[in-house]
Parts: C-alpha cells; structure tokens; sequence
C-alpha cells in the first residue's frame, strides 16, 4: 500500500523545503558577494603593501649606492685607473682605500672591475662570483644594487657603482655586503605585515630567492622584474602572492598572505549564515506545524462527522469557532446536514407512501394472479370440456369445416392455458428472492437439452455444449433461463434440413458470458429491441407458435442476477443469444 504524508506533515515539509531552498540560494549570492568582496580587499591591501615595502627599500638601496658612488670617486680609486698600466704606488693607494671601506661592518669585501666584469682588484671576503650579467643588463650609469649570490652558506649581494676618469668611465667599484638578519627581526617584521604574511626577496630573473634567513626554492611561479597577482599552493595551502620590483635594484620583492586569512571574513559570514539558516528552518517548520495542526484539526472534525453520517447518523454537527474559511466550511457543511437531514425525512415519508401504495398494488395483483389461475381456468375448461364433447359424439356428422373449426377452438384453449401459466410465472417471479449458490451451468444445460428433446420427436438435433464455468446464482432460477434460450433454439431451427445448437461460454472480466446458437430462422436486429418486452413477437403465430413471455421472463432472471442479456442475428442465418452472470 503505497503510504501518502498528510497535510499536518506536508505543510511543515514545503515550508522546511522552501526555506532552505531561500536560504541556500541568498547565502550562496551573498557569500559569493562577500567572498568577491574579500578576495578584491585582500588582493589590493596585498598590493598597497608589497608597493609600500619596495619604496622603503628602494630608499635604502638608494642610499647604499649613492655611499657606493661617492667611494667610486676617490682620487685613489680612479687614479688605479690610469692610460699606462697600474703602478705599484697606484695600486697600493687604491688598494689601502678599498681597505677603508671594510671599516663598515655590513661591507665583507670590494672590488674594482674592469667594463667587461673582470676582477682586477680585491679585498676582504672573496665572493668573486661571475657579475658580468649585473653590468650587461644595468646599461646605466646610476648606481644601484647588485643581485642575491649564494657563496658557501651565506649570502651576498653588491653595491655597485661606475668609476669614471676625466668623465669617461673606466670600471666598477663593488661592495659585498651580506644579506644578514636576525630570526627575531623577521618574526617582528612578519607581525608589522599581519597574521600569516611572509616576505620574500628574489632576484629579477625570478631565479632566486630568500627569506632573509636562507634561500627559499620555488617561493612562486616564475615572474621576471615585473608587478604580478600570483595565486598558488604552498605547503598544501592556498595563497596570494604580489610581486613588484624595488627600483634601483636588481631585486624584486614578494609578500605572500593565506587565501584562508584573506576569506576569513567570508568564511565566518558562510557560518553564521549556516546558523541563522537553521534556526529560520527550524523555527519556520515549527510554525507550520502549529498552523496545519490548527488546521487540520478542524478538518478532523469535519472527516469525523462525514464518518458518523455514513454509519447512518446524519444529527452530527460540526462545531464553527472561527469565522475564516474553515468555519465558513463547517457552517456550511452544517447547513448541508439540516437539508439532508429534511430531506432524508421526506424521502422516508414518500418511501413508506410508496411503500403503502406497492404493498396495495401487490395485492391487486396477488388477487389478479389468483383470478386468473382460478375464475379463468373455468371457463376455459368450460369451452375444452364442450368442444371435446362435440368431437366425440358428434364428430362423425361434422363436415371439414366443422372438423377445422372444433379442432382451432381446442389449439386456442391450449395456447391460452400457457399464456395464463406463464403471465402467472412472470407475476410470480417479481416477489421472489434470489437464492444464491454455486450452480454447476453445464450439469443445467444438460438436463434441460435432455428434458426438451421429447418434445421434438420428428427433428434430429446436433446439440453441441462446451465447457461452461459454474456461477453464484439461483440453480432453479439459472434452469429457467436454459429452458427457455435452448427450447427458442429448437423452435426456430426445427425446420431446418440439419438443425444445429451451440452450447458454450466466454471468460471476461467483468463475469462469465455464456451462449446459445442456433442456424434457424434468425431475426432482423432492427426490432432487436423487442426481444425482452412481454407479448413482442418477431414472428407470426403461423410461422412459429408462441407466447411472447419466455424472453420476457429470461430477461426478468437475470436482472435479479445484476446480469444482463443481448442477442444477435441475420434473417435466414440463426440467432445466437448472450447473458451474463456477474462474478
């Protein structure tokens, strides 16, 4: 059994679904709103930090290369650049200044470089790494700092500054310093950018980089001396990096921030929406609940009187406490049961008038019946008693006509003795109850063709009965229908050559259809629907003798069945008649 909510619990559901359905789709607009919204903040305070950061750097390179170009200056330093080739005097001059610089703690080691990059003069740490790319890719003559080199475990970078003779230059100077600073300064610096930052340093060919601590590998996709928004994974975990170059540098500068810190207000916008989004379902299915419980317990009320009114009790009434739409129903419903409740009244009174008047008119024809059966009998009698007497005490003077006259009057009386038995039969039948039982139909077809066969001594019937199923009905009545559809049959197929009947039935759902055929004389299936009527006859006495009652009666059997009876035929081709006993 296939099981349907009911209103009290439908309602509740729609409202449940229909918020949630409002909810998911305003929350996902408006987180998505709000994360856009986040993200755009987080990308452009990303950007205004890492811009912030570059200047303040680029002051410092700034400062560190314009010390550099002052040193780059010196009488010493540029009189090592001479036309002739480098005196001892010259070199030491140059060579003592250079030692100066290494006063300054953060300097390790300078050196003086020919235009092409090649050492020519060195103090201090030896870095040496291979520059030439600092001077071919400067193509200035501004000062500026150098790139990050790894040398061992330690990194440097240099200052580096043209020196020029008589306006014309001549080499570099080159200032090794170290990138060096402490774990607490970048743990202070990271809390100055915020929760979840990191800064990078990298070179501008995006090949090196450095958290000021160590090299860094793979801090971000390859960018090259350029501003870039760069999304990517670290570690597992999504962040937002914003390259920019510092200028007067060979360096770019990075700060990465966490996706997460940047959506955290998103994210925590997404869970209080979850929560109101709960508390709105919850509430919003319990206020339905409440509703369709008031609601439908008023529609109980009217289902429990609609109940009491089909167990016959039609005083109920149904009680109206509010006057909107459900009381309006109930008034109604109230007025309706007033009305039946009259009209039920009236209907009972005219049924007990009906029945009165039935009752009499049964009397009638009880009293009828029993005229006919008995006052009728006795003149019928009467006139057979006579006529016999005459045909046999006077039959020997009696010319043909007399003989046809007398013999008409004895064929008459006997046709009006079945006609009165069979008027009383129909009669008879309207007051009888039906007895129902398993009845065996082919057992009945049987002993009515047996009982039917002497009547037809001068015909040789072929009677052919099929399987037919057994039915709920009245045995004595079911004979009665057999009788008369089979002796029909006869009738109207005696005077065939070869006289044939079918016996037979058709399973359907709504009962079993059960036949009778015949090849006889059939019937024009324009007046078809006189086949039932008392006294309607298809043909005339001459052609075959008759009543006009059997059918009739037929008919009247299985209306008390709840059954029903049809025919079809041709003239000249038989007749095959049809009924059916519901199962």
């Amino acid at each position: 059994m296939k099981h349907t909510l009911s209103i009290r619990q439908q309602l509740p559901l729609l409202i449940c679904l229909l918020l949630i359905l409002v909810i998911t789709l305003f929350g996902s607009i408006s987180y998505l709103g709000v994360r856009r919204a986040s993200m755009a903040i987080g990308e452009q305070r990303l950007q205004s930090l890492t811009q912030e950061l570059s200047s303040l750097f680029q002051q410092n390179g700034h400062t560190l290369a314009a010390s550099t170009q002052t040193l780059a200056r010196q009488d010493d330093i540029v009189n090592y650049f001479s036309g002739e080739p480098a005196t001892g005097v010259a070199s030491g001059k140059a060579l003592e200044a250079m030692k100066k610089m290494l006063v300054d703690s953060m300097t390790v080691g300078a050196d003086l470089r020919d235009l092409r990059g090649r050492s020519l003069l060195t103090v201090g740490r030896s870095v040496s790494p291979d520059v030439a790319a600092e001077f071919n890719a400067g193509k200035t003559d501004s000062p500026f700092v150098g790139r990050i080199y790894l040398s061992g475990d330690s990194m440097f970078y240099p200052s580096i500054a043209r020196v020029y003779r008589e306006g014309k230059p001549e080499g570099y100077l080159l200032r090794w310093r170290p990138v060096r600073t402490s774990p607490k300064a970048v743990v202070q610096l990271s809390q100055l950018l915020g929760t979840k930052a990191a800064l990078y340093f990298g070179n501008d060919d995006g090949l090196f980089w450095t958290d000021m601590l160590k090299p860094v590998s793979n801090a971000s996709p390859t960018v090259r001396n350029q501003r870039k928004l760069l999304h990517y994974v670290r570690r597992n975990e999504k962040v937002i990096g914003y390259t920019t170059p510092i200028p007067g540098t060979r360096w770019l500068i990075m700060v990465e921030l966490s996706e997460d810190l940047i959506l955290e207000a998103a994210n925590r916008f997404l869970y209080w929406m979850l929560g109101i989004g709960a508390v709105l379902v919850i509430s919003g299915s319990l206020i339905a609940w409440f509703i369709s419980r008031s609601v439908t317990r008023r529609l109980d009320r009217l289902m429990h009187a609609t109940t009491i009114i089909t167990e016959g009790d039609n005083s109920s009434r149904v009680p109206v406490d509010r006057p909107d739409e459900i009381g309006k129903l109930a008034a109604s419903f109230n007025t309706m049961m007033t009305q039946v409740r009259h009209t039920q009244e009236d209907l009972e009174n005219k049924v007990r008038l009906r029945t009165h008047e039935l009752e009499a008119v049964n009397r009638e024809l009880e009293a009828f019946s029993y005229s006919v059966s008995h006052d009728l009998r006795a003149p019928l009698r009467a006139v057979s008693g006579y006529t016999m007497m005459l045909k046999e005490d006077y039959e020997h003077s009696f010319d043909d006509e007399a003989k046809r006259i007398t013999g008409n009057i004895l064929i008459n009386v006997k046709m009006m003795g079945r006609l009165i038995d069979d008027l009383i039969g129909f009669s008879r039948l309207g007051k009888r109850d039906v007895k129902k039982q398993v009845t065996d139909m082919k057992e009945l077809a049987e002993t009515c063709v047996g009982e039917l066969m002497p009547a037809w001594p001068e015909a040789s019937f072929q009677v052919d009965i099929g399987a037919l199923p057994t039915c709920m009905g009245d045995s004595d009545l079911l004979k009665q229908v057999w009788i008369n559809l089979i002796s029909n049959s006869m009738k109207y197929s005696s005077r065939q050559a070869e006289p044939r009947i079918d016996i037979g039935a058709m399973g359907e759902a709504t009962g079993t259809v059960y036949f009778v055929q015949d090849n006889g004389a059939g019937f024009d299936m324009r007046y078809a629907d006189k086949l039932f009527k008392v006294f309607q006859r298809l043909h005339s006495q001459e052609e075959f003798e008759g009543t006009g009652v059997g059918l009739a009666l037929v008919k009247r059997i299985l209306d008390k069945h709840r059954g029903d009876i049809w025919a079809e035929s041709s003239p000249g081709n038989g007749a095959v008649f049809y009924f059916r006993i519901p199962s």
